[in-house]
Order: structure tokens, then sequence, then C-alpha cells
């Protein structure tokens, strides 16, 4: 009979509102499955709880640096993150692969749906791309706000296109008139 193992969660404030790690114990170490982010406090909360019942709210130095890297990241600062931590068993393959090809992406630089469809093997799928981005369990640590749209425009983000916009420039990705990431951005 397989154990179940308990899933945790650490909540921190960060100027984007409220940001949830969650995460368990694996093989001796912390490893995140899923970062929530929601506006306020009380949204985030809830989703937690309606996607991890029985999570209980616990301190983990590990992952209270992780929270500590996001927060600075989100402060403006330059973080490396580092996949080591992340869960990657809870996405399935074709994620898995879109998601570390989004992970080399530098900060500063975007790339293109079908640049990671190309770059992964699958030429021509970039709306699958999209498809798995918008189901990225760990945002900002996977910075999926670097891929948009092959013409420049932002395509979709689950904070918003205003979010996406906003993180890009933070980064120091530049925008033409008509609100798309000049072609020097490009990776």
């Amino acid at each position: 009979m397989n154990k179940i193992e308990p899933v945790h969660y650490t909540g921190i404030g960060t100027r984007l509102g409220r940001l949830i790690v969650v995460w368990k114990l694996k093989r001796g170490s912390s490893a995140v499955v899923r970062i929530l982010l929601a506006g306020d406090t009380g949204e985030v909360n809830a989703l937690c709880r309606e996607l991890f019942p029985g999570a209980t709210h616990v301190s983990h130095g590990v992952i209270e640096g992780l929270c500590v890297s996001i927060r600075n990241y989100l402060a403006g600062h330059a973080v490396a993150f580092s996949l080591s931590m992340l869960d990657m068993g809870v996405c399935g393959e074709f994620q898995r692969r879109v998601l570390r090809r989004t992970a080399g992406i530098p900060r500063g630089m975007v790339s293109s749906y079908g640049q990671i469809a190309k770059r992964i093997g699958t030429a021509g799928g970039a709306r699958a791309v999209g498809g798995a981005l918008a189901g990225n369990p760990f945002p900002f640590v996977i910075p999926c706000h670097r891929v948009i749209r092959s013409d420049g425009h932002p395509g979709g983000f689950g904070g918003g296109t205003k979010m996406k916009w906003d993180l890009l420039a933070m980064e120091g990705v530049a925008f033409d008139s008509k609100g798309r990431v000049l072609p020097g951005f490009f990776r």
C-alpha cells in the first residue's frame, strides 16, 4: 500500500499580492509542487485549500529561502532560480520539455511560442507550447512571462497581460509604440 506524502504550504506577501509555495518532502529534500499567486490573501488561501485539501502551513528553511528569492525577484533584483527544488513529476513529459526550455530564457530576453516549439522538436506546436505554459505550476521560477507571440505581442498570461508586460519591463525589455517587444530582445 502506498503512503500518501503530506503536502505543506508557506505563504508570503509580495508587491503583486499573496503568494503561496506548496511543497512536500521528497527523498529527504523539499520539493515544490506548485506556486500560487492571487491578488488577495483570502483568494489564494481558498485556492490552496481547494487544490491541496489537508495541506498544512509549515515553515522550512529551503522553502523560506525560495520565498525570499521570489520576493527579491519581484522587487526588481536579478535572481538565478534553481530547478532542482521543483517537483517536475507533477507535469507531463511535453510540459516538462517546454518548462525546461523556458527556464533557459535569460532575464531581459524573450522567446516566442513557436521558437520554443521548434527548439524542443515540435515545429508548428506553438499552441501546444502556449497550453503547456498556461499550466505552468512554477511561475517566476520558470519565467513563462518571457514567452510571447512571434509578432512581439504578449499572448496569454495567468496574471494578466499587464502583469506580463510589467515583469518584462522590470527586467529591462523594451517595447515599441504599439506595445510589441523590440526585435533585439528576442533570443
